[in-house]
């Protein structure tokens, strides 16, 4: 499965297992994630394209701006995923 910049990933292996992170880059077979809290922008989390699985079709003006390549902060993507959360349960 091919991801995108701004694609809501969960994870489905490791300690952040059940996870949501935002995708800012892929390299390869990896993904280079953040979810504004544990793993900021600054040092997005490297992990393989098989320990992920998209958590659905989602619209948010961050995701927006990520793939248009502008700056998004730490706090926006926090904000972002916690909607996402709350729309999802």
């Amino acid at each position: 499965m091919t991801f995108r910049q701004g694609d809501v990933v969960r994870s489905v292996a490791g300690h952040d297992k059940d996870q949501l992170f935002l995708v800012i880059r892929e390299e390869g077979d990896f993904l280079w994630l953040v979810d504004g809290k544990s793993r900021k922008i600054e040092t997005p989390k490297k992990k393989r394209h098989k320990h992920v699985v998209s958590a659905g079709f989602w619209t948010h003006p961050v995701a927006g701006r990520m793939k248009d390549g502008e700056p998004v902060l730490d706090s926006e993507i926090r904000k972002a995923l916690a909607v996402f959360r709350n729309k999802v349960q």
